[in-house]
C-alpha cells in the first residue's frame, strides 16, 4: 500500500539518535499491515569503514521492522562530486529520490517522514495501511506534535512499539501534547516534512525532489508547493492519524547553527515556484543509472558474513588463552599470532563494497592463504591483487590476481600491508626475541618500499574516476620497528597492541614523498 522514505547516516545527528530512530522504525513498522508496505532508508555518505546506520542499531529493531526495512547505501565516493557544492554530509533531495526510484511499484502511496516520528492512527486497532487504502487520491499532510525528550528518552522501550503507542495515547491527553500549528500555504502545518503522503505516480510525474536544493532546509516546503500546483490543493489526514516527534533540541544538529544556518533560498524554492515539474532533472533524478547497494537486515547480515568468512579461514582455539608481550627488548621481533590477528583484519574490510579490489602485500604465505579464504567467505567478489615483487606467496588461490606492483596499484581500491616474518612457522611461539633472518629482511625491505611508494603516490595512482583517498591497513605494525614507518605515512589511531592492526588514509599534514628516499636508511632491517 505505501512506501515510507527516510534518510540519514551512521553518525550522531541531533541528540540520542540511536534511541529515537529505533523507536521510530519500530513504531512505523507496527502500523503497517499490507504485504507490500516497506520502509526505505537511504544511508547517505556513511564512511566506508562503518556499517550503515540501521546495521549499527539492528539489535534494537523488532523483527517486523527488519522485515519491512530496505537500506540503500550511498557510498562517499558516490557523493564526492557534490561535496564542493554543499556543507552538508547527507543530502535530503538526493536521498529521497534514490529511494523513490527504487520503491515498490505495487504501492500506491509514498510517505515522507523522518527517523524520529511516531504515527498514531486515531482509531485504535486501525493500521496506517488501512487509512491510506481508503482515502481518495490527493496530497496529504498532518500537523506535528512534539514529544518532550524526557518522555521518549526515559520512558520508552525501543523494542516495544505497541506499549509506546499505548503510552502516547495516554500522555497526549494527560500532558496536553496535541497542539496544531498552522503555516502559510502550501505548508498547511508547521514542520510539514514529518508527514507528506503523495501518490507514487504523482512523484514520478513531477520528477521527485529538487536536487538543486543542496544547502539544507525547505525541501519539504518545495515539494508541498509543487504538489499543491500539481494537485490543485493540499488535503489533511488530521481526522485519521496523529504524528508525534521525539523532540531533540538540547543539542543543535549539524545543519542548525542558529542565525548562521545555511538554507536553500526560500523565494526560489517556495514562494516563486510556478511549475510542479523539474525538466532539467527529468532523466537523472534519483540516480537511475548508478548502482546503489541494498542491505537487508532480515537476511545476509554483516555479522553473519563476518563469522562465515572467519569460520572457513581459522579453526577454534584449543586453549583458554595465549600470551604475548610488548616489552622493549622484543621491538624487533615481528612474529605474531595469525589466527588471533585475522579477525581484526577482517573487521577492517567487512563494510567495504563486495566488489572491492584489494591489494595484499605480505610476507607470510599463510597470511595470504587464510585471508583469501576469509575474503571469499565474507562474500567479496572483488580480486585480491598480489604484487609479484613479493616472493614466496601463493598466486594460484581463487580470486588472486598476480602482477607487477606498478600495474596493480592503479586498480587497487583498498591496501593491506602485512609486516610479518616470511619464515615464521604456523605453530611457532611468538614474541620470544626471534630476529629476522636473511630472507625475512629481504622480503620486509620490499614490503616497506612498496608501502612507502603506495602511500606517497596514492593521489596520483588512484583508479580512473576515483576522487577520495584509499584506505591503508597495516598488519603487525604496533609496538615493533614498523610502527614508525606506518604512522609516518598513514594517519592512524593509537590502537591497543592486542589488535595488531592500524588503519587510515595517507597523512595530509605534511608531504611524505621525500620520505621514500630516506626509507632505506631509516627503516632498514
Amino acid at each position: 500500500m505505501f512506501s515510507v522514505i527516510l534518510y540519514g547516516r551512521n553518525d550522531s545527528h541531533g541528540y540520542n539518535l540511536h534511541k529515537r530512530a529505533a523507536i521510530s522504525f519500530n513504531a512505523i513498522a507496527e502500523v503497517m499491515s499490507d504485504p507490500d508496505d516497506e520502509i526505505l532508508f537511504v544511508d547517505y555518505n556513511t564512511p566506508d569503514d562503518h556499517p550503515t546506520f540501521p546495521e549499527a542499531i539492528h539489535d534494537t529493531l523488532t523483527e517486523k521492522a527488519k522485515k519491512v526495512l530496505r537500506v540503500f547505501r550511498v557510498r562517499p565516493e558516490q557523493h564526492v562530486h557534490l561535496r564542493s557544492k554543499t556543507h552538508l554530509v547527507a543530502l535530503e533531495a538526493q536521498s529521497r529520490n534514490i529511494a523513490l526510484r527504487r520503491s515498490n511499484p505495487n504501492n500506491r502511496w509514498i510517505l515522507y517522514t523522518n527517523t524520529d516520528m511516531l504515527l498514531v492512527p486515531r482509531t485504535e486497532g486501525e493500521s496506517l495501511s488501512e487509512i491510506l487504502g481508503a482515502v481518495p487520491d490527493g496530497f496529504y499532510q498532518i500537523p506535528r506534535f512534539e514529544l518532550p525528550e524526557m518522555l521518549w528518552e526515559a520512558a520508552f522501550d525501543r523494542r516495544d512499539p505497541v506499549g509506546n503507542l499505548v503510552k502516547l495515547r495516554e500522555w497526549a491527553v494527560r500532558f496536553h501534547l496535541n497542539q496544531v500549528v498552522h503555516n502559510f500555504m502550501p505548508m498547511k502545518y508547521d514542520a510539514l516534512g514529518d508527514f507528506q503522503a503523495a501518490l507514487r505516480e504523482d512523484m514520478f510525474a513531477i520528477h521527485g525532489f529538487d536536487e538543486d536544493m543542496l544547502l539544507g532546509w525547505h525541501c519539504d516546503s518545495n515539494l508541498a508547493a509543487r504538489l499543491a500546483l500539481y494537485r490543485g490543493r493540499v488535503e489533511t489526514l488530521i481526522d485519521k492519524v496523529f504524528g508525534y516527534h521525539c523532540d531533540h533540541t538540547r543539542v543543535a544538529a549539524a545543519n542548525n547553527k542558529g542565525r548562521q544556518t545555511k538554507m536553500n533560498d526560500q523565494n526560489r524554492f517556495i514562494w516563486d515556484v510556478s511549475s510542479p515539474y523539474l525538466p532539467a532533472q527529468a532523466d537523472t533524478w534519483g540516480w537511475p543509472d548508478i548502482e546503489i547497494e541494498e542491505v537487508r537486515l532480515d537476511r545476509d547480515t554483516s555479522y553473519e558474513r563476518y563469522t562465515a568468512g572467519l569460520s572457513v579461514a581459522i579453526e577454534p582455539a584449543t586453549e583458554a588463552y595465549r600470551t604475548t608481550s610488548l616489552e622493549w627488548q622484543l621491538y624487533s621481533d615481528l612474529s605474531y599470532d595469525l589466527p588471533h590477528t585475522l579477525p581484526f583484519v577482517c573487521d577492517q574490510v567487512l563494510t567495504y563494497p563486495r566488489t572491492t579490489a584489494v591489494m595484499l602485500v605480505a610476507a607470510r604465505a599463510e597470511f595470504v592463504t587464510r585471508f583469501a579464504k576469509a575474503w571469499r567467505g565474507m562474500g567479496f567478489t572483488g580480486p585480491i591483487l598480489l604484487p609479484t615483487e613479493c616472493e614466496g606467496l601463493p598466486t594460484d588461490l581463487p580470486g588472486i590476481e598476480a602482477g607487477a606492483f606498478a600495474d596493480l596499484v592503479r586498480r587497487t581500491e583498498l591496501f593491506i600491508f602485512e609486516f610479518g616474518l616470511a619464515t615464521q612457522r604456523p605453530e611457532e611461539p611468538v614474541r620470544t626475541g626471534r630476529m629476522p633472518g636473511p630472507r625475512d629482511s629481504r622480503v620486509l625491505k620490499v614490503i616497506g618500499r612498496l608501502f612507502a611508494t603506495a602511500a606517497a603516490t596514492e593521489a596520483e595512482t588512484r583508479p580512473s574516476g576515483r576522487r577520495l583517498p584509499r584506505r591503508f591497513i597495516g598488519v603487525n605494525v604496533i609496538y615493533n620497528k614498523f610502527w614508525p614507518l606506518f604512522t609516518d605515512y598513514v594517519g592512524a589511531n593509537i590502537n591497543p597492541f592486542c589488535s595488531q592492526v592500524l588503519a587510515g588514509i595517507p597523512r595530509q599534514d605534511s608531504s611524505v614523498k621525500g620520505k621514500i628516499l630516506k626509507f632505506r636508511g631509516r627503516h632498514s632491517i
